[in-house]
């Protein structure tokens, strides 16, 4: 009787051994993806080594190094955007000078051929400004604000200063969404992909958006009647410098780079492909509430 006795005794402590420990690993689980979370959205620190032996301390330590990994990745990266920025930055400083003194020659010479002269030489100072705005946005050189705003208003108050360069085109919006963006930059977002649509569409080009607002996202579709692009040309569209091959030799090449830079800091993708009548540009935005961080 008194060995069942004893033996009752070691089983319930047993158990409550085994308790205890479950409860000591699923507090330090929680802790651990707590920890992890909040490295993530940028609030947390890096995760110490563990000392201990067992198994999730062998996941820390694992979870630790790729934290360490994309750190120094993270850096790497930045410092490589930096010396690129500051690259470009210095052959555009060194350019604007002789351009400068070109287009002083040009007009004091009124040569034949001045008007013409002086147009390239401003596609050529637009270019440059066009390249240091993308290459300062890649290297998160601009500070962008995020609050509450209404997108309709925004996408109307560029397509105003374009309607006096093409006042037969045509825009029609529907719906609506309010949401969390920084409004400047999303505005010149709007503004690019509206002027490519006006260059690339005939004089009384039609040009349709459609915005919708869910739960966890935003979604800004923009089509026009311009015929749209090659299968092939689509993935290429936002790279810098790229022109679909039947499109206007007008522009530099930049604007849809831009606006690829611009959703990407808001955590938003942009999408091309051809729709029933021309290009379909979709933009899509998670609705984050908090502050966001860089991407």
């Amino acid at each position: 009787m008194g060995g069942l006795i004893l033996a009752c005794i070691l089983l319930g402590i047993t158990c409550i051994v085994l308790l205890a420990q479950k409860w000591l690993l699923r507090r330090r689980i929680r802790k651990l993806a707590e920890q992890v979370d909040a490295w993530n959205s940028g609030t947390g620190e890096m995760l110490d080594v563990a000392l201990q032996e067992d198994a999730l301390a062998q996941l820390q330590n694992s979870v630790a190094d790729l934290q360490l990994a994309l750190a120094r990745a993270k850096q790497l990266n930045a410092e490589e955007c930096s010396r690129t920025s500051a690259l470009t930055a210095d052959i555009s400083h060194q350019l604007k000078t002789p351009l400068t003194t070109l287009r002083l020659y040009t007009e004091l010479d009124s040569a034949p051929h001045m008007e013409d002269s002086l147009e390239q030489i401003k596609r050529m100072e637009d270019l440059i400004q066009a390249l240091l705005r993308l290459e300062r946005l890649c290297a998160d050189g601009y500070a962008f604000t995020f609050a509450d705003a209404d997108a309709e208003a925004i996408l109307l108050e560029q397509w105003q200063s374009l309607q006096a360069i093409w006042p037969e085109k045509t825009l029609l919006v529907e719906g609506a969404a309010r949401i969390r963006c920084d409004s400047s930059w999303l505005g010149e977002a709007f503004l690019n992909l509206l002027k490519n649509a006006c260059e690339h569409t005939a004089s009384d080009g039609i040009i349709r958006v459609r915005l919708e607002r869910t739960e966890a996202a935003f979604f800004c579709t923009l089509e026009d009647n311009g015929g749209g692009v090659e299968a092939a040309e689509l993935s290429k569209l936002f790279h810098r410098f790229y022109r679909a091959q039947h499109q206007s030799k007008n522009g530099a090449g930049i604007g849809l780079a831009i606006v690829k830079e611009i959703i990407h800091r808001h955590h938003g993708t942009v999408t091309a492909e051809n729709g029933s009548q021309g290009l379909k540009i979709t933009i899509s935005m998670p609705m984050l509430d908090r502050n966001l961080t860089n991407p």
